[in-house]
């Protein structure tokens, strides 16, 4: 079986083969190890015992010839006394990136810096979680709202496809903006189990508009995983004229399920998109 992306066989079998010797005490059936029964670190069948699972197949794992199940690192890393930065280490070896919910210990310090750059920014910004939540935004983005005299919006998807005030600022609303957030709200529904999104999914069904364009991007087999790259047009609420931005999107290391948004002006056309 071929390794899962992200496996490096030497790396992953260095760093088990450490772990378990750097441990105090054998594993127990069912439970952590217990420290301080015996020096010079865990055996592999210590390990296995303890994650319920065979000495084969952790020998398996730890030399690479098997992926470590996703749902199993969390399991491991308790079998191996690991810490919360250690633990994000086997998930990024094993899998190529953090664990769902982020690393266990993130730096305060990235967490304000990303705040700061976010408000620094010239340009509309905004931090979005899971459920499309607005959590921070910045002076740019709330002044699309302030000088129209909109209070501005709590969820970024909801605005987009509900709010009347989108249809003017959002230009080619249809096209540029409601299909592909229609089509990215279709994955993340059924892939994150946000109740958030679902709920806006049962809104839509009590929106004539809405609901057909709903169906089209339900029926069709194209999906969006994120808008990263694609050029819309926003129309400034007081007068100037449309303007090209790119929509960029990123997530810090310290929580990737958060996603900072920011709108770039730009001159490329949006049918370049």
């Amino acid at each position: 079986m071929a390794p899962q992306q992200g496996v490096s066989p030497p790396l992953i079998h260095g760093f088990l083969r450490q772990a378990r010797k750097l441990h105090s005490g054998p594993a127990e059936h069912g439970g952590p190890p217990a420290a301080g029964k015996r020096r010079g670190g865990l055996s592999q069948q210590d390990v296995a015992q303890c994650m319920g699972v065979s000495t084969r197949l952790y020998q398996d794992w730890e030399g690479g010839v098997r992926p470590i199940p996703l749902h199993r690192l969390d399991a491991l890393a308790e079998a191996l006394g690991l810490d919360s930065a250690r633990r994000d280490e086997l998930w990024f070896i094993a899998s190529g990136g953090f664990p769902p919910r982020g690393p266990g210990r993130p730096d305060p310090e990235a967490v304000t810096g990303w705040t700061s750059y976010l408000r620094a920014l010239p340009v509309p910004s905004l931090a979005v979680d899971a459920g499309w939540r607005i959590e921070e935004s910045n002076t740019a983005w709330q002044r699309l709202f302030l000088s129209a005299g909109e209070p501005a919006p709590g969820n970024l998807l909801r605005f987009v496809l509900f709010s009347p005030y989108a249809r003017r600022l959002c230009g080619e609303w249809e096209d540029g903006w409601a299909t592909s957030y229609l089509r990215q709200l279709r994955l993340e529904a059924e892939t994150t189990r946000s109740d958030e999104l679902r709920g806006i999914v049962a809104e839509l069904q009590d929106h004539p508009e809405l609901a057909g364009l709903w169906r089209a991007v339900d029926e069709s087999s194209r999906i969006s995983l994120h808008n990263d790259g694609q050029v819309r047009i926003i129309v400034p609420p007081v007068g100037g004229h449309p303007q090209h931005v790119r929509t960029l999107v990123s997530s810090p290391a310290h929580d990737p399920r958060r996603r900072m948004v920011t709108f770039l002006p730009t001159q490329q056309s949006a049918d370049a998109a």
